[in-house]
């Protein structure tokens, strides 16, 4: 007999009180040798699970009026919470509704072994599995992107579309309305556009200026700017390409506000990487000209300049800008990045949880690959550097482990 074939009929005996001495030990030892098992003939015999799913099917038949199934229900309960104080002398089973009791019995039977089928999917998506690189055939993560207005309204935004443009209109780049608001309304209104894993968006904020908003990053704006000032918040990662504005003559200043500082722009391209679970705030100029400031501090930065704030602290470099928008491009490059960087950025992108995120001093990657591929082509091309890594499997959840 199987095992679970065997279990159902041992529940079946324990339910209907039919159970023998040794058949009771078997059960036991059964769920002592599988805490997991235990855990789910538990849940399986709590309250009035068993008597429900049958509830329906007996009153269908008619087999038994309200007061008699009430009375099985109590029964069973019974003898499901008090085992050791169940005799056959009190047992309902036993008397005149045996006939009908056997039916019941037969029911539960069935139902049992529709729970253990159940358990055995259940049992196997607790396990955990080791895979190879070559066996994780992971693409990038599939979510819609959100807009939500400050008035309640959330709309999910088509993955087929390159962008959205915020105006008198919420349409898509193509044109495609998403929604209308009168004038008034526009003006009052403040709007969050949030990129889950795996994805990039396209914005055109009112002014003209436009957004790549990197994956997993959210970004907070009004639907109309003031006349003399330009300001938005970002948590995440986001390509600025900012739009000249003149109000009297004078340029109206486009800020940015992140958690950590705030940049101060007067039309000028640049990248900003702003996620809540990273130490450093970092700033990266292509074009033009910005201001960096963090409580009192104050850096101004040239294009191919990076400004790196952590705690407050500021710290200004010269880099190649071109490595650091790569990602626009849908590319995976490496430029000397450290461990922990390129763990974060395959985290979000692929849906994987990653368990090392501390940099090594001795491991810098090098190397480019489009964020389209698998993440397996991306391991093996990290593999390259030396590191190596261990992948496990946990019910639907992948998780990455860096071995050295």
């Amino acid at each position: 007999m199987s095992t679970s074939s065997e279990l159902a009929v041992l529940l079946k005996k324990y339910i209907d009180g039919s159970i023998i001495p040794a058949d009771q030990e078997r059960l036991e030892k059964f769920m002592q040798l599988d805490p997991i098992l235990k855990e789910f003939v538990e849940d399986l015999l709590q309250g009035d699970t068993i008597i429900k799913e049958y509830e329906e099917w007996l009153t269908a038949r008619q087999l038994l009026d309200e007061q008699t199934l009430q009375q099985i229900k109590n029964q069973t309960l019974l003898r499901i919470q008090h085992p050791e104080n169940y005799t056959s002398k009190n047992d309902i089973f036993q008397n005149r509704f045996s006939i009908r009791s056997l039916r019941f019995a037969i029911s539960i039977a069935a139902v049992i072994f529709v729970f253990l089928g159940v358990f055995f999917v259940y049992q196997d998506t607790t396990k955990e599995y080791n895979l190879t690189i070559s066996e994780l055939d992971l693409a990038p993560a599939i979510n819609k992107t959100t807009l939500t207005l400050s008035n309640g309204q959330k709309v999910i935004l088509r993955n087929d579309k390159l962008g959205v443009k915020i105006g008198q209109e919420i349409n898509y780049t193509d044109g495609t309305k998403i929604t209308s608001l009168d004038e008034k309304e526009l003006t009052k209104l403040n709007a969050t556009i949030h990129v889950p894993k795996g994805s990039t968006y396209n914005v055109i904020l009112p002014d003209g200026s436009r957004v790549i908003l990197n994956a997993m990053s959210t970004l907070s704006y009004p639907l109309a700017f003031p006349t003399n000032s330009r300001q938005v918040h970002l948590s995440g990662e986001g390509y600025f390409d900012i739009a000249k504005k003149f109000q009297g003559g004078k340029k109206v200043p486009f800020i940015l506000q992140t958690n950590q500082q705030m940049v101060n722009v007067t039309g000028t391209q640049f990248n900003i990487r702003a996620y809540p679970d990273e130490e450093s705030t970092i700033c990266t100029l292509m074009e033009g000209g910005v201001t960096v400031s963090s409580g009192k501090m104050q850096i101004n930065l040239k294009p191919n300049e990076q400004a790196s704030n952590i705690s407050g602290i500021i710290h200004k470099k010269v880099v190649d800008a071109a490595t650091y928008i790569a990602w626009t491009k849908d590319k995976f490059l490496f430029n000397e990045t450290e461990l922990a960087e390129v763990l974060s950025n395959i985290s979000r992108w692929y849906d994987i949880e990653i368990h090392d995120l501390k940099n090594r001093d001795d491991m810098h990657f090098y190397g480019e690959i489009a964020r389209n591929r698998k993440l397996s082509e991306v391991l093996n091309l990290l593999e390259r550097s030396g590191v190596k890594f261990q992948i496990k499997k946990h019910a639907n959840q992948h998780h990455l482990y860096v071995l050295k």
